[in-house]
């Protein structure tokens, strides 16, 4: 029988059709049920962009017991190119069950999908790094994954050759093995990633490039010096004049790591770069107001940056205040006012806070634990209404981490918003600073 949750046949072995004893049994039944599996009720969105002929995509052709995973494993290398082809979308919806993934892994999947990285079938290039990023989801697969460092210089040639669906797999599996610190000294240990990605983000299909972007940055979080050697500043520079706001966040993303090393900061004051981030701050989308702030935080470090924005005091000051007000989004209240705390340093800037904001400061409304579940996606249906509702949230969302230290863990809620509070008392505190000469 066909275990439609599952995905998958019931027993290994059947001398006729399961379909078949399916049919039946509804037949017998008078059951009229919705298959949305037919090939005529199929959505369009859900038809794959390479087809692997006569293999039905939607259903898994072998049993889901450990002897069926054992097959399946074993069948990968079939000389049989059809055999082949069923085995490896059976291994992709097997793959979505934790307990089946954790057994494969454990049978050396990954040698197998390493092998196959380079076959000529572009639909099983496309399904290895599927599968692969699945397995780079769990602590055992990566580490599995760790063991063969051959398995960048495959990604960075799919990245760089391959067509744009194989592409776009590749990447995000990249992506997904550098979301994991763990991961990140194997992936630094190819000479040539930095500067691949970086001559990919300037002349590839958006969805690739953003993929590309986060990988960047997590590379860039871990060592600042390579990427700055390779001129990353100034192609993220030149990508915030594109028109995707996705990709201005991600390049704002990297900008943020590559301005936490000296020369980054140095080069951010040769760019002038507080200035041009302030047309960002009054933008209509959320995520690149966030973006831009928080990449603001560490361009407001230097004495130069400082006085260089006491040029533009009341404008920026005032847009800066009115995130700050933005009770629904508390990522872009902690930077914002982390900003001004920078700026307060320079004593005309701290002087018109004083006389024009410090009212308003204080006023700073600061969300309650329970309107807020601690996600950094202003996407979610938290974001949009200002209450946070966890049944609606079905997308997979970003947990906001510290920035700090060896293991950055996840921000406990309640200890965020009173890290809130706090900076906001010390806002208020540098604003009413005085110098020991005054």
């Amino acid at each position: 029988m066909f275990c439609p949750h599952k995905n998958s046949y019931l027993q290994l072995v059947c001398e006729m059709n399961p379909r078949v004893i399916n049919k039946a049994v509804d037949q017998a039944m008078e059951r009229k049920e919705f298959d949305p599996h037919t090939a005529a009720q199929r959505l369009e969105s859900m038809q794959p962009s390479l087809y692997a002929p006569h293999v039905d995509i939607t259903r898994a052709a072998l049993g889901f017991g450990r002897l069926g995973l054992r097959l399946i494993n074993r069948q990968l290398h079939s000389p049989d190119h059809l055999t082949q082809l069923q085995a490896l979308h059976s291994v992709l919806d097997q793959m979505q069950i934790s307990e089946n993934a954790l057994y494969l892994i454990s049978i050396h999947l990954v040698y197998r999908l390493i092998d196959l990285m380079r076959n000529r079938n572009p639909v099983i290039r496309e399904k290895v790094c599927m599968i692969l990023t699945l397995t780079a989801s769990y602590h055992q697969g990566r580490e599995k994954i760790m063991t063969r460092p051959i398995i960048i210089k495959e990604l960075l040639w799919l990245i760089v050759r391959d067509r744009k669906e194989i592409r776009y797999a590749a990447a995000h599996t990249l992506k997904t093995l550098s979301e994991h610190r763990c991961a990140l000294p194997m992936l630094l240990e190819d000479d040539t990633i930095i500067e691949t990605l970086l001559k990919m983000v300037t002349n590839d299909h958006k969805g690739i490039v953003n993929s590309h972007l986060r990988t960047i940055a997590n590379l860039t979080d871990w060592n600042q010096e390579r990427p700055l050697k390779a001129n990353a500043f100034q192609i993220m520079l030149k990508l915030f004049e594109d028109e995707d706001p996705k990709i201005v966040c991600g390049a704002m993303g990297c900008m943020t790591q590559l301005c936490k090393h000296d020369v980054g900061k140095k080069l951010a004051d040769d760019n002038d770069l507080t200035f041009v981030l302030r047309p960002f701050l009054v933008s209509n989308e959320v995520e690149v107001r966030i973006s831009a702030v928080t990449l603001m935080q560490y361009t407001t470090h230097t004495t130069r940056s400082k006085w260089r924005a006491k040029e533009c005091c009341e404008e920026l000051t005032k847009n800066l205040v009115s995130l700050c007000h933005g009770q629904a989004r508390p990522m872009m209240q902690l930077s914002a006012m982390q900003v001004l705390i920078n700026l307060c340093d320079c004593p005309d800037i701290r002087s018109h806070m004083k006389w024009h904001w410090e009212r308003r400061i204080k006023s700073i409304p600061i969300r309650t634990h329970e309107d807020w579940d601690g996600t950094s996606e202003t996407t979610s249906y938290g974001y949009e209404t200002g209450h946070n509702y966890r049944t609606m949230c079905i997308e997979k969302i970003e947990t906001i981490k510290n920035e700090y230290g060896d293991n950055p863990e996840v921000v406990n809620v309640h200890s965020y918003l009173r890290r809130l509070k706090e900076v906001r008392e010390r806002l208020l505190y540098a604003i009413n600073w005085k110098s020991y000469k005054d």
